[in-house]
């Protein structure tokens, strides 16, 4: 997902829902090191692809935010971001045809590490995490932000997701026009909404979830066709999941991360806890997601595991 890729194909698989389309869902196995996706065969089709049961879903963001962009312009953007996806319009099944999964805001959280926390007694939080002072992966693409996501490896079904964004190499912007030499923060983010909600890099070069970025553009903040189609097979208006062997119905909606909220890192629930410059030169930039799966212990491609 170059945009927020897991580290380069670290743990990154990716699933091809139809064979006219572009798109790919990450799924519960990693791409081999020599996967090249091509327009003939874009995803890597091992394993089952990641879905959130719920109808919704909640994020939050790390109360320090960003020197680069206001507290308050991030969670726009942010909101914007999810909310494109939630927007598309699918072909109507029994006249429904809005996408069956939103991403709700749920505030700001003091916890700035990207965790998922097994134990029933520990909340989480789908927290997304600015690096002004530090961009703690080694990928040697230049890579602009990185979605952490954990879930089951024997359903697929996702139990958490974090974003990190580096803000410590990369000059983002929330207004326009976006400088030739920065990164629109609508699109960015738009684009590792895509990786939270499932979705892995698309070959097509026009669609949102693209693997690469172009400074200064601004037109990954709208969705193409190929991105409708994807969200659209994960997610349909029936409120059903595909899930790679058939379909499950949606849960009822509950944005509360798994093993309820949390807003400082690794703290029990009862504890009332609830509630700079480059000298590279401009991209094209890598954008991608991380894939934990439950079970395993952690490694460098953060894989969580089981509830």
């Amino acid at each position: 997902m170059r945009l927020a890729e897991a580290g380069s194909a670290l743990a990154i698989a990716l699933f091809l829902a139809g064979p006219a389309a572009a798109f790919c869902r990450t799924t519960t196995k990693a791409a081999p090191a020599d996967f090249s996706p091509t327009p003939d065969a874009p995803c890597f089709t091992a394993g089952l692809p990641l879905y959130w049961k719920s109808a919704c879903v909640g994020f939050t963001m790390q109360q320090a935010g960003s020197r680069q962009i206001s507290f308050d312009g991030a969670v726009q953007a942010l909101t914007a971001g999810f909310a494109r996806w939630r927007g598309a319009s699918c072909p109507a099944v029994a006249g429904a045809s809005a996408v069956s999964v939103e991403v709700r805001y749920l505030g700001p959280v003091t916890c700035d590490k990207v965790e998922y926390n097994n134990d029933t007694r520990i909340g989480n939080a789908n927290v997304i995490i600015f690096r002004d002072d530090d961009w703690p992966h080694d990928d040697p693409n230049n890579t602009l932000a990185l979605t952490t996501v954990t879930y089951n490896p024997a359903t697929g079904e996702l139990y958490d997701a974090d974003m990190e964004i580096n803000t410590k190499e990369h000059k983002f912007t929330v207004s326009d026009p976006v400088p030739a030499d920065g990164v629109d923060f609508g699109s960015a983010i738009t684009h590792e909404a895509g990786h939270f909600l499932g979705l892995a890099h698309s070959v097509d070069e026009h669609a949102t979830m693209f693997a690469r970025y172009a400074p200064g553009a601004t037109t990954m903040r709208n969705l193409a066709s190929d991105d409708v189609a994807g969200i659209c097979s994960a997610y349909g208006p029936d409120a059903t999941r595909s899930t790679g062997s058939g379909v499950i119905e949606a849960s009822a909606c509950d944005p509360t991360p798994r093993h309820g909220f949390a807003s400082a890192c690794g703290v029990p629930v009862s504890s009332g806890c609830t509630a700079a410059p480059t000298d590279r030169a401009p991209g094209p930039w890598l954008l991608g997601v991380a894939a934990a799966a439950i079970a395993a212990a952690r490694v460098r491609a953060r894989r969580a595991a089981k509830p």
